[in-house]
């Protein structure tokens, strides 16, 4: 839970950095409500101008990530389950696009985050490395 920093790696995008909040759901102990702000590159400023919200809903082997906003809000994104201690795993496919995504917890201030997409129209990656904010 927390304050993050978030540098992102989209192929053939660029690097993405921004900050990111995980706050336990006011209304169920169990979800984590996330937010982040990120500042697209070649942009004319340096403070963020992309968002997004999403839901961590914890389950029996993993947590599943739900959209908290925009015209998906409630639809779930993906399903992660933990492969290893430290480290969970997805595949997911929307429509004839392959989503496989990597969660790794690298230490108790450090995480991250892989995707590769891969479908007919569709061919990209993304690496995200999320560092705890110390107060």
């Amino acid at each position: 839970m927390g304050d993050w920093k978030v540098q992102r790696t989209i192929s053939g995008f660029g690097e993405i950095p921004g900050e990111a909040s995980f706050h336990r759901h006011a209304d169920n102990e169990q979800w984590l409500d996330y937010q982040e702000a990120m500042v697209l590159p070649n942009s004319d400023q340096q403070k963020p101008n992309a968002f997004r919200r999403y839901s961590y809903r914890m389950t029996a082997s993993g947590f599943d990530i739900f959209f908290s906003d925009g015209a998906t809000k409630g639809d779930l994104f993906l399903s992660f389950a933990f492969t290893q201690a430290s480290t969970l795993t997805s595949h997911h496919l929307c429509i004839k696009d392959h989503y496989d995504a990597t969660f790794e917890f690298l230490s108790e201030h450090e995480f991250a985050l892989s995707f590769s997409v891969v479908g007919p129209k569709k061919d990209y990656a993304i690496q995200t490395r999320f560092t705890k904010l110390l107060a």
